[in-house]
């Protein structure tokens, strides 16, 4: 059916307003939880150091009364470092553009600055958690921190083979690595495919919710030999690195130290635009990386 010979409709007008709501969506996942559960602590060189320790392994210790007493030689601490790394977003808006009326946003400068914080503490969340090596820089190289997967070394356990998935048995020896050194397991990061794998460990109960009739099928906390640890799913790891699974132990071996914060700064203006830098320089100080463990090359779809 046609409409009637003559009538004037919307696809011949000329003036009609836009239909333009004043909200613009974005769910990008925002996951930042290692840069908001790490402590924070200041740097006040590019070469960040710290020091670690260890006692003597236990032994029997018995002694002859009377005896004279000899001295065992001292062992030397650990000295550690780590580089800061730069990290900045720069946008620019012309000024005709901060001008016009724009739905969703009163100042484009204003938007443009939050939109760019946002990216830039999810590059920083990468930093410390996917950075496999620290770089010195130089000149023409950018320097670069040491993340939580270049870190951990003693409890490292790598799949035997390509196709090797996780299972109960391998996630609980790398807490047992873990418990072993003195760490104590508490939080587990993983992708959707690892998540999904822990959800289903045989010893996990299936159990329904008489009131309200569901069935729930999944692990947040896992009841482990070695401590109850709590399973997160992160976007970052399932994106770069879904075969791997981070078991970290106490949050306060991992601290962030800060050369400089984040923070917005206009740049010279040359022309009719406004240019702007959202920057920080910080590193990561991984206080003793015994105390967390990591499982790598885990089979994923």
């Amino acid at each position: 059916m046609t409409a009637p010979t003559g009538t004037f409709q919307t696809y011949q007008a000329i003036g009609n307003r836009e239909d333009l709501i004043d909200v613009i969506t974005n769910i990008s996942p925002m996951d930042t939880w290692v840069t908001s559960n790490t402590g924070a602590s200041r740097a006040i060189q590019t070469l960040h150091e710290w020091q670690t320790d260890v006692l003597a392994t236990a032994a029997a210790n018995a002694q002859v009364e009377g005896d004279d007493a000899t001295a065992t030689a001292a062992v030397p601490t650990v000295r550690l470092g780590n580089y800061t790394q730069i990290l900045w977003k720069v946008f620019q808006v012309s000024e005709t553009q901060r001008a016009v009326v724009a739905a969703g946003r009163n100042d484009e400068i204003d938007y443009q600055t939050l939109k760019r914080t946002k990216e830039l503490a999810r590059d920083i969340e990468y930093a410390l958690i996917i950075n496999s090596n620290t770089a010195v820089g130089s000149a023409t190289v950018a320097r670069q921190l040491k993340g939580m997967f270049g870190w951990i070394a003693t409890n490292l356990t790598t799949a035997t083979a390509t196709s090797e998935a996780l299972s109960e048995t391998n996630f609980n020896a790398n807490l047992a690595l873990v418990w072993a050194q003195g760490g104590y397991p508490s939080v587990t990061l993983v992708g959707s495919y690892q998540k999904r794998k822990i959800s289903g460990f045989t010893s996990n109960t299936r159990r329904i919710e008489a009131e309200e009739k569901k069935l729930v099928n999944t692990v947040d906390v896992y009841e482990s030999d070695f401590g109850t640890i709590m399973v997160r799913l992160h976007h970052i790891i399932n994106d770069v690195q879904p075969g791997y699974i981070l078991n970290l132990g106490a949050m306060e071996l991992w601290v962030k130290a800060w050369l400089r914060p984040v923070n917005r700064v206009e740049l010279a203006k040359t022309g009719s635009s406004d240019r702007y830098k959202i920057e920080a320089e910080l590193t990561l100080e991984c206080r003793n990386e015994k105390g967390s463990g990591l499982m790598t090359g885990y089979y994923q779809v």
